[in-house]
């Protein structure tokens, strides 16, 4: 995996509008940034780098208010705080809700497991056969959502109440 070019090069980072800079630090915190969309995969118009206020209704939300929106269905992905590197791919209202449900599932099992970030994501990788460097929410298609809905099922000890339900069916 590698870094963004431009957190080394020489010459100054122009961030593109509306963003107000583009940190080489925070280039260099992105270990495997993807391009940018330009098309939309859902209905192939043009997506462009917005503030997120024009996504929520005239509400901003977070530190770094920005997204990248494409103008025909509205899908849309975020970016990595202080860069124009999209968070993940673009994503439709089903894809970020499966997206959602899973990542709230994940991290319920992280914390009833106790497992760290970081050992969780090795865990979760290696459980859905790909490299950690690979497992992002913002990454996932439907299918690999439910995947992992499925593993974090599989994976979460039964209480004894749980257990009696089961075999009741």
């Amino acid at each position: 995996m590698s870094i963004d070019p431009r957190a080394n090069a020489p010459e100054r980072i122009a961030a593109p509008a509306p963003l107000p800079h583009v940190s080489r630090r925070a280039l260099k915190r992105v270990k495997n940034p993807i391009p940018a969309p330009t098309d939309c995969r859902y209905c192939g118009d043009d997506v462009s780098l917005v503030r997120n206020s024009e996504i929520y209704n005239g509400r901003s939300y977070g530190d770094w208010p920005f997204a990248y929106l494409c103008h025909g269905c509205r899908a849309y992905v975020g970016l990595h705080p202080d860069t124009d590197i999209p968070l993940g791919t673009l994503a439709d209202d089903a894809l970020r809700a499966a997206r959602n449900h899973s990542k709230s599932k994940f991290h319920d099992h992280m914390k009833t497991v106790g497992l760290g970030r970081t050992a969780a994501y090795r865990w979760l990788a290696d459980q859905m056969g790909i490299n950690v460097g690979f497992c992002h929410f913002g990454w996932f298609e439907p299918e690999a959502c439910a995947e992992v809905v499925k593993i974090i099922a599989s994976a979460t000890p039964r209480t004894a109440m749980a257990q009696a339900f089961a075999t009741a069916r």
